[in-house]
């Protein structure tokens, strides 16, 4: 599992320094030719990551700027229109959002309208639960072919007080952050289970007192 160290980081006023936007499933474009007016078009990116256009085949738009895919735009209608200069709009982002999950209270998918860190992004999904290890909490990233890769991340107290740069990791779409039990929490289930799965269920009693609701939080137990 990698280090935060190159992940990119979200600065003060809540942009990436040096980030790119790129065009994603989706989104919804606003295409505007200079000339030709019949021509312009306001359309969603396909699932597949292409758009539909008059006259020519479909063109790829996921993963591209918005520059790149008015260039390529500009390029399909060359020699079909006297001036095929063209701009493309992101009118809207449907494609951005990030899943949490693990020893958070609820979780869930966190829609993503401008930059985000993973922290805050823990703070949307209510915060940590009494059982999380925040010093392993894990970032999955697609990578650029598609794989995905893990990221390890310290956002305990103690990597609060230090200033540690995983507390500005910046969120990605489509990013999965995981929350890990804390040791502890691992070993208290583990005794939860033997207690309940294998002493009770044998039919043994020895008089202890356990919580049958312990993922879900409910404190309630009960003698055994």
């Amino acid at each position: 599992m990698a280090g935060s160290q190159t992940l990119p980081l979200l600065g003060k006023d809540g942009v990436v320094p040096g980030g790119k936007y790129l065009i994603r499933p989706g989104d919804d474009l606003d295409i505007k030719f200079y000339t030709a007016k019949d021509y312009d078009e306001a359309i969603p990116v396909r699932p597949d990551g292409f758009i539909s256009m008059q006259r020519v085949s479909d063109i790829k738009a996921a993963g591209l700027t918005p520059d790149e895919l008015s260039a390529a735009i500009s390029k399909a209608y060359t020699g079909k229109l006297s001036d095929s200069s063209v701009s493309v709009m992101v009118k809207s982002f449907k494609g951005f959002r990030a899943y949490i999950g693990g020893e958070v209270a609820k979780p869930q998918v966190i829609p993503m309208e401008g930059g985000i860190t993973v922290m805050q992004a823990i703070y949307r999904a209510g915060g940590l639960r009494y059982t999380a290890h925040p010093e392993s909490v894990v970032l999955i990233r697609k990578q650029e072919n598609g794989e995905p890769k893990s990221y390890h991340l310290d956002l305990s107290d103690q990597a609060i007080e230090l200033g540690k740069n995983d507390m500005a990791v910046a969120l990605n779409p489509y990013d999965v952050i995981y929350v890990p039990r804390s040791p502890i929490a691992n070993a208290n289930l583990w005794v939860t289970q033997y207690i309940t799965d294998l002493l009770l269920f044998k039919g043994i009693n020895f008089g202890f007192s356990v919580n049958r609701n312990y993922n879900s939080g409910d404190s309630s137990d009960g003698t055994f």
